[in-house]
């Protein structure tokens, strides 16, 4: 569910400074890790213009498949925050098939692509195509236990899956969820996003339009 700058940088560096033995992989590195700095300065369409030349390296010959996944996921979300968003979701689930094969069906890596690919329907209010994601991703994150990694993060994402669900006829499943949601929220007053999270715009009519919750 993260996607703070940090974490990509140091998963980076990593793949740079010890699996990563290759000239492609280390240039896929290299361009990853300058897309992370643009996005954490705010400079998104060149983070996407450097996440795209990292993408384009991971092409030329085999790479991790973990590092091919997260170059995916973030040039994804760019392109779905500069309004490609046929691209964006084609890259999300490619980089989502690609995690689970890498890091198995169930981890917090896989979690992260499911609530990615929610938000980018939800915030566009296509809630019925966001609801299995937010399904299959709440549901993961009960299951490995890691509810109170990011619970500020969390709680939004049960709320935005409550919301898919009352606007596509299913009230029942949205009351079911209210209580958690009502407790979770009191227990969080004053708690702040661990991670930067950019919801993507409804409209872009205007190309590039963010709106964050959490820390920059």
């Amino acid at each position: 569910m993260r996607t703070g700058y940090k974490a990509l940088t140091i998963l980076a560096l990593l793949f740079t400074g010890g699996c990563a033995k290759d000239f492609n992989t280390s240039n896929t590195a290299r361009y990853h890790d300058a897309g992370s700095r643009a996005e954490a300065s705010r400079d998104f369409p060149r983070a996407e213009e450097y996440y795209g030349q990292a993408l384009v390296w991971a092409g030329t010959e085999r790479v991790p498949a973990s590092l091919l996944s997260l170059t995916m996921f973030n040039l994804g979300r760019m392109r779905g925050h500069a309004c490609k968003f046929d691209d964006a979701r084609e890259l999300l689930l490619t980089s989502l098939a690609l995690e689970e094969s890498a890091s198995g069906p169930a981890s917090a890596q896989v979690s992260r692509r499911l609530f990615e690919l929610a938000r980018l329907y939800y915030d566009r209010r296509l809630y019925a195509e966001s609801v299995p994601y937010y399904a299959q991703g709440i549901a993961m994150v009960r299951r490995l236990k890691l509810e109170e990694d990011e619970p500020v993060t969390f709680t939004e994402a049960l709320q935005d899956y409550a919301n898919a669900l009352r606007e596509t006829g299913e009230p029942r499943q949205a009351d079911a969820l209210r209580g958690e949601i009502t407790a979770r929220r009191n227990q969080e007053v004053g708690l702040r996003p661990r991670y930067l999270i950019a919801r993507y715009s409804p409209s872009c009519r205007n190309g590039h339009m963010m709106v964050y919750n959490g820390r920059a």
